[in-house]
């Protein structure tokens, strides 16, 4: 087995892994993966070894293990993104009730990399490590603010697209019509559309080349939020994105100027 393959079956046994909801067996694991079982205890033993999953010893069957957790630390803590990006959400949800997001987009779904709870009684839960819709929030609409109308039909298909709510735009014509708004006012909105009762609003973050490497979004409870005008919430969050993309080599007159770092994808 070729090191590269060795490296595709291992991290595809961590996906088999992170995508059950409690351990698996050998055997499972390879008739998922429809590889033989002799081959998949190879890699569990090469990941056991450095701590990326472990066996639970009642059942001897696996789960992700805290070597990744460690991991994923690591990157957020070295992140520059991240360092650059948590000020600002912290001072957006000082303002009142308003929970503030961070968030970069993995093909066809959108990955949370910080989440700065307000002070409001009602939380709005999302952790860094999960997976958002990317038609239905705003933080996934400002990830794709950037992408042209054949590459937002390639990523979601002519299909009808998940309905989370009765207001879930539900297809990818829909999302489409909306982000050619969004561009001309440069945030994204949410209005109870992923989550009843909860609005949101989101913009994209640039790297020096102009492309969304990531983007940031703000949302409340209606029932409880500050009596603040959409327009509004979509300046701040402007603001803020626009602050952090200087700081990571977007020019304040638009023109690009390098490299970005390889946060999208």
């Amino acid at each position: 087995m070729t090191g590269s393959l060795s490296l595709e079956r291992g991290l595809s046994v961590l996906e088999a892994l992170k995508d059950s909801d409690e351990p698996i067996g050998v055997r499972e694991i390879a008739r998922r993966l429809d590889l033989s079982p002799p081959a998949i205890q190879r890699l569990l033993n090469t990941l056991a070894g450095r701590g990326y999953v472990e066996q639970a010893a009642d059942t001897r069957r696996y789960h992700i293990g805290h070597g990744v957790v460690e991991l994923a630390r690591h990157v957020l803590r070295k992140d520059r993104l991240v360092e650059t990006a948590e000020p600002e959400l912290q001072a957006l949800a000082a303002i009142g009730f308003f929970n503030a997001f961070l968030g970069v987009r993995l093909s066809s779904h959108g990955l949370y990399l910080l989440a700065v709870q307000s002070r409001s009684p009602v939380v709005i839960r999302s952790s860094p490590g999960e997976r958002m819709p990317l038609h239905s929030t705003a933080l996934g609409k400002a990830l794709l603010v950037g992408l042209a109308e054949d590459a937002i039909l390639e990523l979601f298909g002519q299909g009808q697209l998940e309905q989370l709510t009765a207001r879930t735009l539900t297809t990818p014509a829909q999302l489409i019509t909306q982000l050619q708004t969004a561009r001309g006012l440069g945030y994204t909105t949410s209005l109870d559309e992923n989550i009843l009762g909860v609005i949101s609003v989101g913009a994209p973050i640039r790297g020096a080349s102009g492309a969304v490497i990531a983007a940031i979004s703000i949302a409340c409870p209606r029932a409880i939020g500050p009596r603040i005008e959409i327009a509004e919430m979509g300046e701040r969050v402007m603001a803020a994105a626009g602050r952090i993309s200087a700081h990571l080599g977007f020019p304040e007159n638009g023109e690009p100027t390098g490299k970005d770092p390889c946060y999208a994808a």
